[in-house]
Parts: structure tokens; C-alpha cells; sequence
């Protein structure tokens, strides 16, 4: 006799890669000096506009694995409106700004976040999660009021000018993304 639905979806949850996404990493020992924030262009790392939860979970556990967040760092998070629940699932404890609608609703969110929260003045260290050209002007901003400016990018996104804005750039290992 064939197995119910919620049979099958009871088995799946339960095997051994969805178990493992859902944990969250663990967070590297808390940095010696100053302060680091996180902005996550969350459809950027996950190379799609239409996020699933796994994949938005898979950018989580590549980006941990290549960076490290340390205890104590911010992460705060753009996406769109319908990007946002798979967003706010896999990066718990993190800020979720206010989604925007449309193909930059994320970077919009970002931007205003860069721009309006007194970033540099607060944090020595600032990281994104994008390889969007749109961000240059940002990170030169940041640059230019004191913090060090990191891009975290998959491989084969960054944008020439974000590479030129940036103080240092990582690429995510590829394995991880979905």
C-alpha cells in the first residue's frame, strides 16, 4: 500500500540533510576589537529572486563557513516582500528590515540602512552579502567615515565597481550553494 503524503513529508523532514540545515551554526569567539555588522542581500547570496527556505539556509551556512560572525556581530537583512519568511527561517537572530517590493526592494532596504543608521560611527567592520554594483557608493561612504569595508560575494557576481569600493573582498565556496 502506497504511503500517505504526510507520511512522506514526516520521513523527509526527518532525514539527515534537512536536519542539518536546520541547525544554526555556531558563532565564532568574539572579536578583539571593535565591531563588526552584517548586511545580507539575501536573493543576491542565494542567486535567485524567488527564495526557498534551503537555499536561503544554505547562503547562511556558506556565509558562516567563510566569514565567521562572531558573537556580539549584527546581521541585518534585506529582502522582498515575499522573500522575507524564507529570510527571517534561516538567519535566526537576526534584524529582518522592513521588505520591499520589486526586483531592488532589498538593496533599496539596505541602502536606507547604510545611509540612516549611523554605521561607521558604530561598527569598524562592515561586511555585505552582494556583489551589486549598486553598493559601491555605499561602501565608499563607509570607507570614507572610518570603517572597513569587506564584500562577500558568490562566485562570479561581484560587479567591478563594488570590487573597487571595497577594502577586501571574500568569495563564498561554492559547494554550498544550492
Amino acid at each position: 500500500m502506497a504511503a500517505s503524503s504526510a507520511a512522506v513529508i514526516h520521513r523527509l523532514a526527518l532525514t539527515a540533510p534537512a536536519r542539518m540545515l536546520a541547525l544554526a551554526p555556531s558563532l565564532a569567539p568574539s572579536r578583539d576589537s571593535g565591531r563588526a555588522v552584517h548586511f545580507m542581500d539575501i536573493e543576491n547570496l542565494c542567486g535567485t529572486s524567488d527564495v526557498r527556505i534551503y537555499q536561503a539556509r544554505l547562503a547562511m551556512r556558506s556565509y558562516h563557513a567563510t566569514v565567521g560572525i562572531a558573537a556580539g556581530d549584527q546581521v541585518i537583512i534585506g529582502s522582498s516582500h515575499h522573500n522575507a519568511i524564507p529570510a527571517w527561517n534561516a538567519w535566526p537572530g537576526a534584524r529582518l528590515l522592513t521588505p520591499r517590493s520589486g526586483p531592488d526592494g532589498a538593496d533599496l532596504a539596505l541602502r536606507e540602512a547604510i545611509r540612516t543608521e549611523r554605521i561607521a560611527e558604530r561598527f569598524s567592520d562592515v561586511f555585505l552579502g552582494s556583489g551589486d554594483g549598486e553598493f559601491a557608493g555605499d561602501l565608499a561612504y563607509l570607507a570614507e567615515a572610518g570603517s572597513t569595508t569587506h564584500v562577500v560575494t558568490r562566485p562570479g557576481q561581484l560587479s567591478h565597481r563594488l570590487r573597487m569600493a571595497a577594502h577586501h573582498v571574500v568569495t563564498l565556496t561554492p559547494s554550498a550553494h544550492a
